[in-house]
């Protein structure tokens, strides 16, 4: 009974928190493009949509940021109203209030999952197409990626210096392709479908140049881009794309890791938060705890992708995950 009365303490301050943080990530998005907008005379239904496409990205940061300043508002309350410390005189256990807590941010970070999985990225795709016919007319960008560079395990190493995505397949231009057994293949143009890279051009083997036409196995079939509206190229990639990006791109392997570590980080956000709001005695605590939290959160976010740029391991997507775990177990012992 008292958990479900903590849980309506939290509600609606959880719907106030996201509402707060999708209008402030909003209005930075529209601060950032006013200029450019206004300049080409954006109508209002356009500028709507652009926010209705970037909305999905929007929520994957506020539904986890959201839930934290809800528990942490919505036990202040309680504690300035002394119903903490009512319930724990009359023998209720902390325990009581954290386990239904705990039930509505796994419930949150499964949300966010299915969100980050495959609406987030497929609304950004949505989103640069619009942008860029905002932009740069109704041709948009030309979809053409520059410099590619794979290194599938095992089969060497892939370069490619024009990759033009088409459907069911890429055309391919400037291939160099050096195999494990260091020959070394060159080709003015290709084909790269399920099959692997198929061209015609020059082998070099033992000092000696030769023709070559025929495929490469290459173990992954996916249909290269990049994020005109994200500075991380795999935003708009969803996991299944980033699984077969993976076979052959070290980033995708982080990338991929580091999108289920965020749905994860919104469950261990909330557990740290409401083991926190649960010990305090006074309420100014709380408030403190919102900024802190989600501070050192970003702060551990940012320092785990500056390790992966020497040592691109999809573990450290884990690291902030790995110490918010740390405290929320240390906090959950001391409510004992």
């Amino acid at each position: 009974m008292l958990g479900r009365y903590a849980l309506k303490e939290v509600l609606v301050p959880y719907l106030v928190g996201v509402f707060l943080f999708v209008a402030l990530l909003t209005f930075d998005l529209l601060s950032s493009l006013s200029g450019v907008l206004l300049s080409r005379g954006v109508g209002v239904e356009a500028i709507g949509r652009l926010i209705l496409l970037r909305l999905p990205w929007t929520l994957s940061l506020a539904l986890p940021l959201g839930l934290v300043f809800a528990i942490l508002v919505g036990l202040a309350r309680l504690i300035r109203h002394s119903e903490l410390k009512a319930a724990y005189a009359a023998g209720v256990p902390p325990w009581a209030l954290l386990k239904p807590l705990g039930l509505l941010a796994l419930g949150v970070s499964l949300l966010n999952l299915a969100n980050l999985a495959e609406l987030r990225p497929r609304a950004l795709e949505a989103y640069d197409a619009h942008l860029a016919r905002l932009l740069y007319g109704e041709g948009g960008l030309s979809g053409v990626l520059r410099q590619q560079l794979y290194a599938p395990p095992g089969l060497g190493v892939y370069y490619a210096e024009e990759v033009r995505p088409e459907v069911g397949q890429n055309r391919l231009f400037g291939v160099r392709v050096v195999d494990p057994q260091g020959r070394v293949y060159s080709g003015a143009e290709g084909v790269w479908d399920a099959e692997g890279w198929h061209f015609r051009g020059y082998v070099l083997e033992g000092g000696r140049l030769k023709p070559f036409q025929g495929t490469l196995p290459f173990p992954a079939q996916f249909r290269p881009k990049e994020s005109l509206g994200s500075r991380d190229p795999y935003d708009t990639s969803t996991l299944g794309e980033l699984w077969e990006r993976g076979k052959v791109e070290s980033g995708a392997r982080f990338a991929l890791a580091r999108r289920l570590a965020d749905a994860l980080g919104g469950f261990f956000l909330a557990w740290v938060a409401a083991a926190l709001g649960l010990s305090f005695r006074e309420a100014a605590w709380a408030f403190l705890s919102i900024v802190l939290l989600i501070f050192g959160y970003y702060v551990l976010w940012t320092f785990s992708a500056q390790l992966a740029r020497y040592d691109v391991n999809p573990l450290w997507a884990f690291l902030p995950n790995g110490a918010l775990a740390a405290l929320a177990l240390g906090l959950t012992w001391r409510l004992r």
